[in-house]
């Protein structure tokens, strides 16, 4: 495979990794800041999704390092 193709590929595997674990990170934050406020349906409905994304950044992580 040409080298650019390879690293634009590993680049946007990259990004899609970055960008997963993000919105993990801010639904995690909004649930925490909504529990803290005692909304209980609201931070499971903000914590509602993070197994999936996890689930999709784990996958991504494998396929780049080649394990998956």
């Amino acid at each position: 495979m040409d080298r650019s193709i390879k690293q634009a590929a590993i680049l946007a595997n990259l990004s899609a990794l970055r960008m997963t674990l993000a919105g993990a990170l801010e639904r995690a934050a909004d649930a925490e800041t909504a529990i803290k406020d005692g909304q209980i349906n609201q931070a499971i409905g903000a914590a509602h999704g993070m197994e999936t994304m996890l689930q999709d950044a784990a996958a991504l992580a494998l396929h780049r390092s080649g394990r998956g």
